[in-house]
């Protein structure tokens, strides 16, 4: 038989078996070569000219399958495959190296772009919005919104936002990466817009409507890419993800924000931003571990809150680690003395304060403990509260408000948080049966009493934390989910609460506490059922001025609306526990819609001594990020970012 016709049948059964490859199935090519020569043999044909050979120069193939001879498969590592976080000291994989090499998946930086995919890229990045624009969300947000949840330290972004405009093209996944990121940013400043200080809907003659049309579509086209050449992530990649979230939830998309997060946190694990940061990459600086650092304690503190509000159940685990907490002190500014605090220790006593609450979680399922409640609050108060630093109590030392104006800002935003918290901790007692109420002890509907006035004064004191941050920041029409959430879910409870006319009862009854900080003591002294529903209206008239632009406004005030109705109509029957019962009902049925938008332990005292809170231990580092911000648009003035019309 000639050897060509034997070369054409094997060269035939190659092309199958790896288009069966490909497509995941096997494929024996032995029986296939056997089974030609037979069928060849049957015919009584053998000559080499009834088989046609491929040449290299025309190939009678698809263009898929001369792809597959042209181009070998690209070598699978065993992270890849098997799942592995590849740095890590404890899985299998840490076996294997110690007796062979063995690399771990490549970083973004390293996987390189192509020139058929840079071609597509660069057709997108030609319909990107022009530079001016991008410059003043980018400078918008880091003068005006960034001191919120604090992703990104300026310096360090502005860095790389200088960097990508000088490449000639995007030469690798971390460039592509990023580009999704400042676009990323610039339309979640948009959310901010207009504001008191650029009070157009537009910049530079585009919508703000469509400046995010703009941007969607560009991440739209980009983000399949870059998890195409790089499917396991990278920290850009976390953090561009988050920015969605939080956009979602500006939007009234709650339950997107909670899918956002849940890829967020599988990227942070799969990079290892959970591990002890020995294990990371060795091309890591040390400002880029501590931006690891920061993201995972801010992804920690969003899977925290919104995992209480939907009733879910965390991504991440309890334990909140040193080894995973912010080590750095970042200076916010060149000009202010090296005493200057971290505007970050807002976000570490944001991450403190979800761990606490995790930790002192009452067991689903169980009978309500009123009990239980007073004692959680009791060591909220003796342990917490107790050890916050004092530019951050209840009762601050203002002393460096001036030079830092988002301090004021962050802290208000960390009072909404304690008092949303003892709110979570005192709703339960509104959740019991009516005969439930009925069978409790004495002492303990004394106790249930306390726990609802208890609640009482964290609803109105976290209504009061509301409108300070509102007024400080301009009390303009805002989008801000952690201004308009928190009016509804405090209005909810004290509406609930006046269902029953003979709320609040007795105010100098109650468990009576020896404790040196007890911010909700003094307020029960006071508390009058008047007091709440004013409360209440006036978070209504809140929620119905920022209705205008906000539909997780306007569906709050909707609610709020109807139960306002429902509470003013209704006769309960004073001191009856069954009437205050049915009223909660009405209350929570009525608000389904809102719904539907939608450390290891340790003690705060002794996390101090290894926190960032503590300067001792910081790593001090000034960055005049401000001359960045000249590069960018000329002057860094807040007042001037009206004239980028």
């Amino acid at each position: 038989m000639p050897h060509a016709y034997l070369y054409a049948v094997l060269l035939h059964a190659t092309l199958l078996q790896q288009m069966n490859y490909h497509a995941g199935r096997k494929t024996d090519t032995r029986g296939i070569v056997m089974h030609t020569l037979l069928s060849k043999k049957a015919k009584g044909t053998s000559n080499e000219e009834d088989v046609q050979i491929p040449d290299s120069h025309s190939s009678p193939l698809s263009p898929n399958v001369a792809g597959f001879l042209q181009e070998k498969p690209r070598r699978l590592s065993l992270a890849e495959v098997f799942g592995y976080y590849g740095s890590s000291e404890f899985n299998i994989m840490a076996l294997v190296r110690k007796l062979v090499p063995e690399n771990d998946s490549p970083e973004a930086t390293d996987i390189p772009i192509s020139t058929e995919i840079s071609v597509e890229i660069r057709k997108t990045l030609d319909m990107m919005l022009s530079r001016p624009i991008l410059d003043f969300l980018v400078r918008y947000f880091v003068t005006t919104v960034n001191w919120i949840d604090q992703v990104m330290y300026p310096p360090w972004f502005l860095r790389q936002y200088q960097r990508w405009w000088k490449l000639d093209q995007l030469s690798s996944v971390a460039d592509l990466e990023f580009s999704i990121l400042f676009l990323r940013v610039c339309h979640y400043a948009s959310q901010f817009l207009p504001s008191p200080t650029y009070t157009i809907d537009s910049i530079k003659g585009v919508s703000l409507a469509d400046i995010r049309k703009s941007c969607e579509v560009a991440i739209n086209a980009l983000a399949p890419i870059c998890i195409r050449l790089d499917p396991r992530g990278s920290l850009i990649r976390v953090q561009h993800t988050a920015f969605a979230g939080l956009d979602s939830m500006c939007m009234g998309r709650m339950n997107a924000f909670w899918e956002q997060l849940s890829y967020a946190t599988r990227v942070a694990q799969q990079i290892g931003l959970h591990s002890e940061t020995m294990t990371w990459s060795s091309s890591a600086d040390e400002l880029d571990k501590e931006m690891r650092r920061r993201t995972f304690c801010n992804l920690y503190i969003w899977d925290s809150c919104l995992s209480k509000r939907l009733e879910r159940i965390p991504f991440l685990s309890d334990g909140l680690s040193a080894h995973v907490m912010p080590q750095m002190h970042l200076q916010p500014d060149i000009d202010v003395r090296a005493d200057a605090p971290d505007l970050f220790t807002e976000r570490v006593l944001r991450a403190q304060l979800a761990q606490f609450w995790r930790s002192h979680s009452p067991s689903k399922g169980l009978e309500y403990d009123p009990m239980g409640a007073e004692d959680r609050y009791e060591s909220f108060c003796s342990t917490f509260l107790a050890s916050m630093p004092s530019l951050f109590a209840l009762q601050p030392d203002k002393q460096w408000d001036e030079r830092l104006p988002s301090l004021p800002m962050q802290r208000q935003l960390l009072h909404i948080a304690i008092f949303e918290s003892l709110c979570w901790n005192f709703t339960p007692t509104l959740l019991q049966q009516a005969n439930q109420d009925r069978q409790l002890l004495g002492y303990k509907r004394i106790l249930i009493l306390h726990n609802k006035q208890a609640l009482a004064v964290a609803g109105l004191n976290l209504l009061q934390s509301v409108s300070a941050l509102h007024t400080m920041m301009g009390g303009s029409h805002t989008r801000f989910a952690s201004i308009i959430v928190p009016i509804f879910e405090a209005a909810v409870p004290l509406l609930c609460l006046c269902a029953d006319e003979s709320f609040p009862g007795d105010t100098a009854g109650g468990r009576s506490h020896t404790l040196k900080t007890d911010p909700l003591g003094v307020g029960i002294t006071h508390l009058s059922r008047a007091g709440c529903m004013q409360a209440a209206r006036d978070a209504l008239s809140r929620l119905q001025t920022l209705a205008e632009v906000s539909d997780l406004a306007e569906v709050g005030a909707r609610t709020l609306s109807r139960l306002m109705e429902r509470v003013n109509s209704s006769s309960p029957v004073a001191g009856n526990f069954g009437s205050l019962h049915r009223a909660a009902d009405a209350v929570m049925q009525l608000s389904e819609p809102w719904s539907c938008n939608q450390l290891q332990e340790y003690d705060v005292e002794g996390f101090q001594g290894q926190s960032p809170l503590n300067n001792d231990l910081y790593t001090n580092v000034n960055w005049n990020w401000e001359e960045m911000l000249r590069d960018l648009t000329g002057s860094i003035e807040v007042e001037d970012i009206g004239s980028y019309q």
